[in-house]
């Protein structure tokens, strides 16, 4: 363990990381004070025992993990306050628009408010994102007067369900909503507006490069185009969206590591390149660096153009540590500068670590580096040697092997955010990858270098085949039915354990040190085998509802459910979206009765408003009432088993239900005492008990403690 202290560094990134997602999956949070406090504690402990080499190496680790809580628990301090905890239903927004996003027929704008009617706040450390018509003629410094209705930020809809009110909190905006029609009224960008005049330039330069494209190209290589380039992916169509996904091509349409990678890769040869066939400079100066520092101001540029979302952002974080490390004279590409991106990242936003999109970056990119910096390594040295044939050969052979094990490192990662694994990601990125970095990027750089003096058509024209390519590849291999395999029940401590087998085995590889990963693969199995998925679904907007007979592989639903919870609801029970007809069943009735069957058979009754309460509770063992109170007692002496009605949902949230714990015990289910928070049945878990007190979960018109 001596001999591997440069190792300890890369463990003490997991656990730093492994910190700030213990934080937000906590029952109660932790302050500041008591998570700096135990920081010092394990620091000093760590310092003490220093020259003890076992006790020393469990100290920093624990240490990491702390300062994990730690830079979470601040964080989440630092956040916005005050936040809208009720519905403005007609509303009046003035403010500064900040950021403005296409989304095909609508068009979503940030506003740094300055009064909202109905608030009484004088100042507003929170912003707010409203919708527009598609065609509105708005543009990042404008002061904005609008009609609109807010909402509060939106708990999970029940538990288990994607929470995405903490990403918009932790991005400052406190409110969301919608513009009615065109009522509002624009003053172009003044001085005392405070907007920055270069967010202005940027903006008006993506409109510009967006119309550019759409006076060069057609649909729908215009709509993957500006994807690329600009990252507005509003004018993707749906099919090719959900082609790209199917085929594993889905990360094409986000701008992040792969795409930043690309063209900083292509500048940097380009420059150095350039200067190499001018021998003086050549010969008396560091053309390789003066090419990393070029690289480095393209992705900056490149990034603004892009939006700057959160992906890109961590991407150009990443690289710039690499074009760092060339400044500095190190190894550009190691496993110890991926920590180094991965702490910088962190603490800029500590919860990106439960998002997708940081898990699948930071997997794919360690492994890569982990294996081309070790058996990898061997296997190109002297390859500049080789006959041409050899090296094309090498270069295929490396698009497979890199396939292989981005597929297999982030599979599990992908199967338990989107409940699907693209198992042909590995053909379709050995047709793709080629035609990004050979074709379509190098021209990308020249589209922009040659857009200020309009010689753009020709470059644009030439990619049109190369995005015709994805395209294709993204639809033949998005038909082949069986190249996508549908998974659902993936336990959250399973998965964390599995990839922590998996990490520790990337930085170790030793044998003696594998030791761990046994007890790590067990508690693995162990967490899965427990695990027990919930059928019934009722959310919290008190309109949406799921009911799953996995006797049957049906999903009962509501008919006015819209597609985007019906899709997440799908994916989170492995249903197939082309089995939709047959395995998902719209319920017409009102009151909605379902009977499920099994070895714990229920009867289920669902209504917006029952009109006899009395009678479903004698016919029934689940009794919902979404609209209206129950009549708790009465049913309870009916016999039913469980009742939900609005006063739950109002005040907890949504609630998911396991139809196989329902009634093994002998506790009386009046969930009145829920909505008091005493006396919870444990065969129901509601969204206010799993998702915590945190300050962006808003539920019955309070904020969560």
């Amino acid at each position: 363990m001596a001999q591997q202290r440069n190792k300890w560094f890369l463990l003490s990134v997991i656990f730093f990381g492994l910190g700030c997602a213990i934080y937000f999956c906590l029952p109660a949070r932790i302050s500041t004070t008591q998570s700096a406090t135990a920081l010092i504690l394990l620091a000093s402990g760590f310092w003490l025992s220093r020259r003890r080499t076992m006790v020393a190496f469990c100290l920093q680790l624990l240490s990491c993990l702390a300062a994990g809580l730690f830079i979470a628990a601040l964080h989440t301090q630092m956040g916005p306050t005050n936040l809208l905890t009720r519905t403005l239903y007609s509303t009046t927004v003035t403010g500064d628009i900040i950021a403005v996003e296409p989304r095909g027929k609508r068009l979503r704008a940030t506003i740094e408010p300055i009064a909202i009617d109905g608030l009484d706040q004088d100042r507003f450390d929170w912003t707010v994102r409203l919708s527009f018509l598609g065609d509105s003629d708005l543009a990042i410094g404008d002061r904005i007067s609008v009609r609109a209705r807010l909402f509060p930020l939106r708990a999970p809809s029940v538990p288990g369900d994607p929470d995405f009110a903490r990403n918009l909190y932790f991005s400052d905006i406190g409110a969301t909503g919608f513009a009615f029609g065109r009522q509002f009224e624009v003053s172009r960008g003044k001085e005392e507006n405070n907007i920055s005049a270069l967010w202005r330039y940027i903006e008006v330069l993506r409109q510009k490069i967006s119309h550019k494209i759409d006076a060069s190209l057609s649909a729908p290589e215009a709509g993957i185009a500006k994807a690329l380039i600009i990252g507005e992916r509003g004018d993707v169509w749906p099919e090719i969206a959900e082609d790209l996904r199917k085929s594993g091509l889905a990360h094409l349409l986000a701008i992040s590591g792969l795409h930043m990678g690309l063209l900083c890769g292509t500048v940097f040869f380009l420059i150095r390149c350039g200067l190499a066939a001018i021998p003086p400079i050549a010969l008396r100066y560091p053309i390789k660096k003066w090419a990393a520092i070029g690289a480095m101001t393209a992705g900056l540029v490149y990034m603004g153009l892009s939006g700057a979302t959160v992906p890109t952002q961590r991407a150009y974080v990443m690289l710039f540590v690499v074009w760092v490390a060339l400044l500095l004279d190190r190894r550009a590409i190691s496993l110890r500068l991926v920590g180094v991106a991965a702490v910088i990242v962190l603490l800029l936003r500590p919860d990106a670590v439960l998002g997708a999109s940081f898990q699948l970056s930071f997997a794919a990119v360690g492994a890569l580096v982990a294996f081309y910096d070790g058996p990898g390594r061997r296997w190109l040295d002297g390859q500049g040697a080789r006959p041409w044939f050899e090296r094309v050969l090498v270069y295929l052979a490396g698009l497979v092997i890199t396939g292989v094990i981005v597929t297999a490192v982030t599979a599990p990662i992908i199967g338990y955010h989107f409940g699907r694994i693209s198992a042909l990601g590995v053909v379709a990125n050995l047709f793709a990858i080629p035609v990004m970095a050979f074709w379509v990027m190098p021209l990308i750089v020249a589209a922009l270098a040659l857009m200020p003096f309009g010689l753009e058509y020709p470059v644009l024209w030439l990619m049109r085949p190369g995005l015709t390519i994805l395209l294709d590849t993204a639809s033949w291999l998005g038909n082949v039915e069986w190249g996508l395999w549908y998974v659902a029940g993936l336990d959250a401590a399973a998965m964390t354990c599995l990839v922590l087998a998996l990490t520790w085995c990337v930085i170790w590889r030793h044998r003696l040190m594998l030791l761990p990963v046994i007890p790590v693969l067990i508690a693995a199995v162990i967490f899965q085998t427990q695990h027990q998925s919930s059928d019934i679904l009722i959310s919290g907007d008190r309109e949406s509802w799921a009911v799953f007979d996995r006797n049957q592989q049906v999903l009962h639903i509501p008919e006015k459910l819209s597609s985007f919870q019906k899709s997440i609801w799908m994916a989170r029970f492995g249903l197939r979206p082309e089995n939709e007809n047959q395995q998902v069943q719209a319920c017409t009735d009102e009151p909605c009765y379902i009977a499920l069957g099994g070895d714990h058979p229920k009867n289920i009754i669902i209504a917006s408003a029952l009109t006899d309460p009395f009678y479903a509770c004698r016919n029934a063992d689940i009794v919902v009432d979404l609209k209206n109170d129950l009549p708790t007692k009465q049913c309870r002496a009916s016999g039913t088993d469980i009742q939900i009605d609005d006063d739950v949902l109002w005040w907890q949230g949504g609630v998911a239900m396991n139809p196989k714990n329902i009634g093994d015990t002998d506790k009386a289910s009046d969930l009145n005492t829920v909505s008091n928070r005493q006396n919870q049945d444990p065969s129901i878990l509601s969204v206010r008990q799993q998702a915590g007190p945190w300050p962006w979960i808003v539920i019955g018109g309070k904020v969560a403690r």
